[in-house]
């Protein structure tokens, strides 16, 4: 048994100099069942800080502070749902620091399935899945009020694609704001086709902290790549705005 009492939420990975006007909190994968504590140099939270470390420039000078968090154990371990409190437990404590901001969640894997699953923490205003496990009947009200998008690689032997596709479809069909991004080729580390996972963490987390109703103010400047897919995936009925394939080339096709 691990002796982790806590989650830990990560310092920011760039320094915002004029006020934090929003949040992304990035959370690790991990396995079924472990009540050991992830390793701080192991390759999900690693993977996780490769991402935040991509995107925190660009969101820091818009006013945007990036975090990443460890959860107490790496296992979901059945009902105890670990890393689900561990998740409200980060997004309370960076409304403590920052004040009453928007937060964006993105997870890894389990942490997709952390995320989900807190969605309705306070503050919160999109949740982000990447290579999401998410289990058939996995809960969908939490949504209500949040975005939510799910992006999986074809090759992703891990966690299933399909499942992804089947709880976005029900989510929509419940009237919750769900899309849905494909990336052929790119499996369940993340590794393969890197840059467009990095992109698409950027772009929606731009979407939604300044491009929806109510939102702070959009910086002066042009949208990151891949936010015009994302808001088009939005837009569009299902099955469409369920399966948007994105290319190698950075393409798109329905």
């Amino acid at each position: 048994m691990s002796r982790e009492s806590e989650p830990r939420l990560d310092p920011p990975i760039r320094p915002v100099r004029d006020g934090v006007v929003g949040v992304v909190l990035l959370a690790h994968g991990g396995k079924e069942r472990s009540h050991q504590a992830p390793h701080p140099r192991g390759g999900p939270v690693t993977r996780m800080r490769m991402i935040a470390r991509a995107v925190a420039p660009r969101l820091a000078g818009h006013g945007v502070a990036v975090h990443t968090m460890c959860f107490r154990y790496q296992g979901w371990n059945g009902d105890e749902r670990a890393p689900v409190p561990d998740v409200r437990w980060a997004a309370a404590r960076l409304a403590e620091l920052y004040g009453d901001v928007p937060i964006v969640l993105g997870g890894h894997s389990l942490g997709g399935r952390a995320v989900v699953n807190a969605a309705d923490a306070p503050q919160v205003v999109g949740v982000l899945g990447l290579a999401p496990w998410l289990p058939e009947a996995e809960p969908t009200a939490q949504l209500a009020g949040r975005r939510l998008l799910l992006a999986h690689g074809t090759r992703d032997r891990v966690t299933s694609p399909r499942s992804s596709y089947e709880y976005a479809a029900r989510a929509r069909a419940e009237g919750h704001d769900v899309a849905r991004i494909v990336l052929p080729g790119s499996g369940h580390t993340l590794l393969s086709r890197a840059r467009d996972w990095n992109r698409l963490v950027l772009a929606f987390s731009h979407t939604c902290l300044f491009d929806q109703p109510g939102s702070v103010r959009a910086p002066a400047t042009r949208p990151p790549r891949y936010a015009d897919l994302i808001v088009e995936a939005f837009q569009a009925a299902a099955p469409e705005g369920l399966q948007r394939v994105l290319t190698p080339a950075g393409r798109v096709r329905a």
